[in-house]
């Protein structure tokens, strides 16, 4: 059962990370998604990403860590340890981009460092899943009560958010400023992994005011002044990283992103804690109208009578029916395509068939009467008037006369 398990992870795996500039699918990324919740890890991800040419394309290598990061917030918990036996192949391949002078390939730099440390954080903090969702009593046991801990758990938050506000810097840099850009496939390409970084952003936030407060009630506040400092920046260009995704189409109909407050907290005066909102992302659960529905479950009449039922394999449960019987946008066309050659194929027949000589008797001289020894004329007959005639209607008389002539000859013998 692993082999059909493997190959047919391999296909959404395949379609999902390719050199196409245009966003990853959300149909193939959940399928990968949810074969992770299958197979309890990310054993058939890693047997196939390690194969694919990410030296050879910067896009490729872009839709990789996209995928990568989708799969490391939303798959199984055991993901995490799968991909720290990787994490050379994920350094080697940003610090390759990073070395060429490539658009994408510096993106891509800059998305392996985001990957490499939250691999690192989540690892070194179990209590925090990659999907950096958890409840304020949690946040408050791991912190725990000693303050040397709160303040290293804090200066690691910062650190993570860094990574991640720097990667959606980097997208924007590369993008116009014109909002209509977010409506193009390429931009769509390099915009859609920041609804994974929105998300991440969002609890990051949360929980390094939660942390920041609770230092300022243990320690000095001069102490801190560097710790605000820090957060003050972060938090003005989160601020405007939001605000800048709310603006564009793209994000609109995929996320609901937070709008933070107009200044940051005040850490100095304890009380200001209370007026602290968790900002919450939202993500629409219908689908967006350009992605047509599927059944993730395959479902079929019953077996005739007399045969056997046969349970679908869980494969197919899962991540849906085998390619070929789904067809997808480029089957559709490639048949569409078909289609008109096909049409235009017996419109060219019909063509043919109505005028006459189309195609026929091209190239050909009018053959020359043979020359017998008794050639007979016709009797003279009343005068014939000529009239205007096209050229064709000439040279098919002279032809039509020399093959009488012909037809004389022999007879005169």
């Amino acid at each position: 059962a692993q082999l059909p398990w493997l190959r047919l992870g391999a296909i959404s795996i395949s379609k999902a990370i390719n050199t196409q500039e245009a966003p990853v699918k959300e149909k193939h990324a959940r399928r990968i998604i949810l074969g992770t919740h299958h197979e309890k890890g990310a054993f058939t991800f890693w047997s196939y990403a390690i194969g694919l040419p990410l030296p050879s394309s910067s896009i490729l290598s872009w839709k990789f860590c996209h995928v990568l990061h989708k799969v490391l917030r939303d798959g199984h918990p055991n993901v995490l340890h799968d991909c720290q036996r990787y994490r050379s192949n994920i350094r080697e391949i940003g610090d390759l981009w990073g070395h060429l002078h490539d658009r994408y390939g510096q993106l891509v730099n800059v998305y392996t460092k985001l990957l490499l440390t939250k691999i690192s954080f989540h690892l070194k903090h179990p209590q925090f899943p990659a999907g950096l969702e958890v409840t304020d009593e949690v946040l408050e046991k791991s912190a725990g009560t000693d303050v040397n801990n709160i303040f290293q758990l804090t200066v690691e938050m910062f650190d993570y958010m860094d990574c991640e506000l720097k990667l959606s810097e980097s997208v924007f840099r590369q993008l116009n400023t014109a909002i209509a850009v977010s409506q193009m496939s390429s931009g769509q390409c390099r915009l859609a992994p920041l609804i994974q970084v929105i998300q991440d952003c969002s609890h990051l936030y949360h929980y390094t005011v939660k942390l920041l407060f609770k230092l300022h009630s243990c320690l000095p506040a001069d102490t801190l002044q560097g710790h605000r400092d820090r957060f003050h920046e972060q938090f003005h260009s989160l601020r405007n990283f939001f605000r800048r995704a709310s603006d564009m189409l793209y994000f609109k109909r995929l996320i609901q992103i937070p709008r933070l407050p107009e200044g940051p907290p005040n850490f100095l005066r304890a009380s200001a804690l209370a007026e602290h909102i968790k900002p919450v992302v939202v993500i629409p659960e219908e689908a967006p109208e350009d992605e047509e529905p599927e059944n993730l479950i395959e479902i079929s009449t019953g077996p005739p009578a007399g045969e056997p039922v046969v349970v679908a394999d869980l494969f197919d449960q899962t991540f849906g029916p085998p390619n070929g019987s789904v067809k997808d946008d480029r089957d559709l066309q490639i048949e569409s395509l078909k289609r008109e050659v096909e049409m235009l194929r017996s419109e060219l027949e019909k063509i043919k068939l109505e005028v006459p000589g189309v195609g026929m008797g091209r190239g050909r001289a009018p053959q020359k009467p043979r020359q017998g020894p008794h050639i007979t004329h016709p009797p003279a007959g009343p005068a014939v008037h000529l009239t205007a005639e096209e050229p064709g209607e000439r040279a098919g008389g002279r032809a039509g006369g020399a093959a009488e002539a012909e037809a004389e000859g022999p007879g005169g013998q």
